[in-house]
């Protein structure tokens, strides 16, 4: 166990699998799912943060953190294991807040569940297909991600996990286009480098420690969570996200484009936007406290 300012706690997943959670604050509920490769101790200070103002509730997902990889891994099975979370907290009116891919499990919670026990949605800079292609350009990479290079990916998953992580890292943190995406050629080594002459700060710094200096375990786990979810199109659920929701966005940014945020306002019947300007998709840890602050203002407003 690492140490933590907050007590770690256990529940049984919709299959028996032990998951680990943080459960810290008090009042309205918010449930936070994190994005590829977060654990509860990466964001624990935007817990701590947001146990200032209101209860907020962090899971471990499979293979990530403390929770070790048990059956069946990947975006449908976390938004299971979101399910069996509400229902072994017995919470209702539940704010469900998914960042990146945690929205991709958000999406499908929907899909699977519509918004039962869910008040608010808040989506954190994500686009609901990633793979651009027959027409769609808002996915990953600001409409550069085609589908021969999520076929790529998933080779690369299976043979060299550490050069697919620096190039999902270096697309993360720089702005990308469909007529000029970045360039994701070349070793780990040289991938790392490129990035590090770019940004060296303590943002980059983390995200290719969370993303590339990992176990064996979650290597293997992270094929099935970026499987399902750049391999997903969750479009036709978005009408079905019939509670106010908040479309949190970077802009510029470099995952996805502005547009992409627009498309999910116009097919979300109760929904807003709100940008972050001058940010990457790591809007975040760019600037803090402007995302906690719209974070907190609808979730426990």
């Amino acid at each position: 166990m690492c140490s933590l300012p907050f007590s770690i706690q256990t529940f049984r997943a919709f299959d028996g699998a032990e998951l680990h959670y943080v459960d810290v604050g008090s009042g309205q509920a918010m449930v936070y799912v994190c994005g590829f490769g977060s654990t509860i101790e990466s964001q624990a200070p935007f817990i701590s943060a947001m146990a200032e103002v209101g209860r907020i509730i962090v899971f471990d997902q499979r293979a990530f953190g403390m929770t070790p990889a048990a059956g069946e891994m990947g975006i449908a099975p976390s938004a299971r294991d979101v399910r069996a979370l509400l229902e072994h907290l017995d919470l209702r009116d539940v704010v469900l807040y998914g960042y990146s891919m945690g929205a991709a499990v958000t999406f499908s919670y929907v899909e699977q569940f519509g918004t039962d026990r869910l008040s608010r949605v808040i989506l954190g800079d994500m686009s609901p297909k990633l793979i651009n292609e027959d027409g769609w350009t808002l996915g990953l990479y600001q409409g550069a991600y085609t589908r021969s290079m999520y076929e790529e990916d998933l080779a690369l998953l299976r043979t060299d996990y550490k050069r697919f992580a620096l190039r999902v890292a270096e697309g993360l943190l720089f702005p990308n286009s469909a007529s000029l995406p970045l360039s994701q050629s070349g070793t780990t080594e040289e991938i790392r480098a490129r990035i590090l002459a770019q940004r060296s700060d303590l943002i980059a710094q983390t995200l290719l420690k969370g993303m590339v200096d990992i176990t064996a375990e979650h290597m293997s786990a992270n094929y099935h969570y970026w499987s399902t979810m750049a391999g997903a199109d969750f479009r036709t659920v978005l009408p079905r996200i019939d509670v106010p929701a908040m479309i949190l966005y970077a802009d510029p940014g470099s995952a996805y484009r502005p547009e992409t945020a627009a498309y999910m306002s116009h097919q979300i019947p109760r929904s807003s936007r709100m940008p972050l300007y001058g940010c990457t998709h790591m809007a975040a840890s760019e600037n803090p406290m402007q995302w906690r602050g719209c974070v907190a203002a609808f979730a426990y407003g």
